[in-house]
């Protein structure tokens, strides 16, 4: 009878644990933060926070939701956001944040690590946003409206960067987790950059340009959007994009060409104390532009066509990876991790040295280019 009793008060007990939400709040007690960009003043060695937020007393049944600039000052990022609260009525939260913008001194003075440390560690943000590095002079400038545009300014650089690698190939989309696991793993990474461009006379949008090279968790330098384009290729993760080229060996591009997919082999072969690192490009595309006016029906001029495509490839393939050993002597291939998964055994032979060995690796690019198909008009 006691035991009985004794269950039956545990699970009231349970129920009454589980009956509702404990820290319940309505949106109309919250700053709903969408974009965050990050700076530190040296002068006064406080963060200097910008925070987009979601306007919610703009919206209405027939109009859009806009969004509001919201600043705040702290020794640390949790005391930066504790002080926003200051000024506004309602806490921000964090929980619908799309993405993180860092400025380009902290990346080159201070290092992201003890940015992204507290975002990960904070339980409200979320481990899914979006990093990128801003080419201006502070990341504030990214999130800033310019002119009479409208819109969400975070939502937008969201959208556009989930979206780049299937559409354009011009920069690397990197979320927060993924950032703090590669720095791990390799002690390198890549952001995507961002700067403003001009848009007409009064206006500047945030355009991606390309992608920030990290060395630990500080910057090394940029990669344009070409030579970005080249590097998804070598990390086989390219999903479309457009290669162009002149089929008539002339300074001139005159043949388009849409990828349609693409698979990278990476190896590498140890033989008489010598590395090589081989990549292997199998990729598909589609004829888009003809300005040669060839004959797209012959199949000498197809072959003529892909043969002059695998030769720009493996050019422009090997002068990136030629700047990565030489210029930024940044490891963000991942050859070591290659060989320590591979020969554990070579590894550790290596590995004391690898710093100097890395940059003299011989590196054997071949590429295979397959036009499927013409889009030949009658």
């Amino acid at each position: 009878m006691v035991k009985r009793f004794l269950i039956c008060l545990l699970l009231v007990a349970m129920v009454l644990l589980l009956g509702g939400c404990w820290n319940y709040k309505g949106l109309d007690q919250l700053n709903i933060v969408l974009g965050i960009a990050v700076d530190f003043d040296k002068e006064a060695n406080q963060f200097n926070i910008t925070y987009e937020v979601a306007d919610q007393a703009s919206a209405g049944k027939n109009t859009m939701i806009k969004s509001r600039i919201v600043k705040s000052q702290g020794k640390t990022l949790l005391d930066a956001a504790r002080n926003a609260k200051r000024k506004e009525a309602d806490k921000l939260f964090f929980g619908s944040t799309n993405i993180l913008v860092l400025s380009r001194d902290i990346a080159l003075e201070m290092g992201i690590q003890p940015v992204i440390d507290w975002f990960l560690r904070d339980g409200e943000c979320r481990e899914t946003m979006h990093v990128a590095l801003s080419q201006e002079d502070t990341a504030e400038a990214i999130l800033q409206r310019s002119g009479q545009m409208s819109g969400i300014v975070s939502i937008n650089l969201h959208d556009i960067l989930r979206e780049d690698r299937s559409i354009v190939a011009s920069t690397r989309n990197v979320k927060l987790y993924e950032l703090y696991d590669i720095l791990e793993l390799r002690n390198s990474a890549v952001l995507p950059a961002i700067h403003k461009a001009e848009e007409n006379a009064d206006q500047q949008i945030a355009e991606l340009n390309g992608i920030a090279i990290l060395q630990g968790d500080r910057l090394k330098g940029f990669l344009t959007p070409e030579e970005t384009k080249y590097l998804l290729f070598l990390e086989n993760i390219i999903k479309s994009g457009v290669l162009t080229l002149s089929a008539k060996s002339e300074k001139t591009d005159d043949i388009s060409l849409e990828i349609f997919d693409n698979k990278t082999k990476k190896s590498f072969a140890y033989n008489q104390d010598k590395i090589v690192v081989k990549f292997e490009t199998r990729t598909h595309v589609v004829i888009d532009e003809n300005h040669s006016k060839l004959d797209m029906m012959d199949p000498e001029v197809i072959k003529q066509i892909e043969k002059a495509g695998e030769e720009m490839l493996e050019k422009n393939l090997r002068d990136l990876i030629s700047k990565i050993q030489h210029e930024f002597q940044t490891d963000i291939f991942g050859f070591g991790e290659m060989i320590h998964k591979k020969d554990l055994k070579l590894w550790k032979q290596l590995e004391p040295s690898w710093k100097e060995i890395y940059p003299t690796l011989e590196v054997d690019v071949k590429s295979k280019l397959i036009i499927r198909d013409s889009a030949f008009i009658k």
